[in-house]
């Protein structure tokens, strides 16, 4: 028996599949995927600057979360595939 998270998201990923196509669904993943690696690329090099400039290092702690969810998103779609 699975739960009725698994359920509901397999549903779900099934009617986005069929209604944009497979080609729409590794669209949304290579644009989640980039956004993923571009988020990552500002908060290294946000990171690196600040370290440099103020010898300080500051956690970002929105962006990180941000990047997991969009991770998560990614995934997501790559098992919608």
């Amino acid at each position: 028996m699975t739960s009725l998270l698994c359920s509901f998201l397999t549903d779900w990923g099934v009617s986005i599949k069929n209604s944009i196509g497979q080609t729409g669904v590794i669209i949304c993943l290579v644009v989640f995927v980039c956004l993923a690696f571009l988020i990552f690329l500002n908060m290294l090099r946000d990171l690196i600057y600040k370290v440099h400039r103020d010898k300080k290092v500051k956690i970002y702690w929105f962006r990180i979360i941000f990047l997991v969810i969009v991770i998560l998103f990614a995934v997501w779609f790559v098992t919608i595939l």
